[in-house]
Order: structure tokens, then sequence, then C-alpha cells
């Protein structure tokens, strides 16, 4: 029997976990879970709470590592619109879940992370509050957008970059 990993590193919000059930309900299974030699899962909690909610069944193929298992899905052609949404909702489930930090810093020390390429990202401390900083707040948006609307989004932030006194800082999860 196959049993969730309790030390997960991923967290699954509610809004994650909308989005892996709806594209498991409507586009089916896209790719496996990964299991150890006693049944907890490695990898795919999420996807693996979601597929029992909709009773999906699993399929064990046991493999030391040494080969690639590829889920081939009969039913889907490239060109298939379903196989497109599968492509873009299963990078996007990913993009919705978050890093369980504390469970990670309990495992690994920061050189074990580094050789990964794994950056753990600090809190910054709040600038000083300096006679040229008085009266001004700091405020981090997260924006989230449609691929079609990315370079209105990017016209819209050097727009505001413009702005004397407004400090822009951008990052990307995708």
């Amino acid at each position: 029997m196959i049993k969730t990993d309790q030390h997960n590193y991923r967290k699954h919000s509610d809004k994650n976990k909308r989005i892996i059930n709806k594209s498991l309900k409507k586009l089916g299974a896209g790719r496996s879970i990964l299991i150890d030699s006693e049944d907890e899962i490695i990898a795919g909690n999420g996807v693996f709470e979601q597929a029992g909610k909709l009773g999906i069944p699993v399929k064990v193929i046991e493999t030391d590592g040494k080969e690639l298992i590829a889920v081939k899905r009969t039913d889907l052609k490239t060109g298939d619109k379903q196989r497109k949404e599968l492509a873009l909702i299963d990078n996007h489930a990913s993009d919705t879940s978050e890093f369980d930090m504390e469970a990670i810093e309990e495992n690994f020390t920061a050189e074990d992370l580094q050789d990964w390429g794994f950056e753990i990202e600090k809190e910054k401390d709040p600038p000083e509050q300096t006679d040229e900083l008085r009266g001004f707040s700091r405020s981090h948006i997260l924006i989230s957008y449609h691929p079609d609307h990315h370079e209105e989004v990017v016209n819209i932030i050097e727009s505001l970059s413009l702005i004397d006194g407004i400090e822009i800082e951008t990052g990307s999860n995708g």
C-alpha cells in the first residue's frame, strides 16, 4: 500500500490541489509518481492525493534507477488541444506549490543545497529608516498572468520603473 511522505518538501495550497484535481479529472494522468522500496512516496504526493480522491488506480513499475521510465499516453497526439493543455497545466501545477523550507533545512546543509544550485532565500531585513527613506513604504507584489500577456506586463513594469523613487526587483519562476 502506497504511503504519502510525512516529511514532504512541497506544500500544496488549496489552489494547487484544485489545479491538480481538475487536470486529472479533465485531462487524465500525465506523469508518474515516485515511490521507494517501502512504498513511501518520494515525489508526487499532491498528485497521488488527488488521484485517490478521483478513484484513479496506481500502476507500479519497478526499476533500480538505471533506466528512465516513460509514461506514454496512447490517446494523445502531438497536435491535440488536450495534449497541449496537459503540457501547460502540468508545468503550471508545479508553479502553484511551494517548498517547505523548514523541512528542507532540517535535512540539508546550505552546502548540500548549493551543490545542486538550490538557493535558500532568506527574508531581507527592512532597510534602515534613514531620512532619505522616511515616509516611504516598501511593498512586494506577486504578479501572475497568462503567457499571452507577457509583453503587456513587461511594458507596464518598465513604465513603473521610469517613475522617480520607484525601485523594481524582478524574478521569474517559469
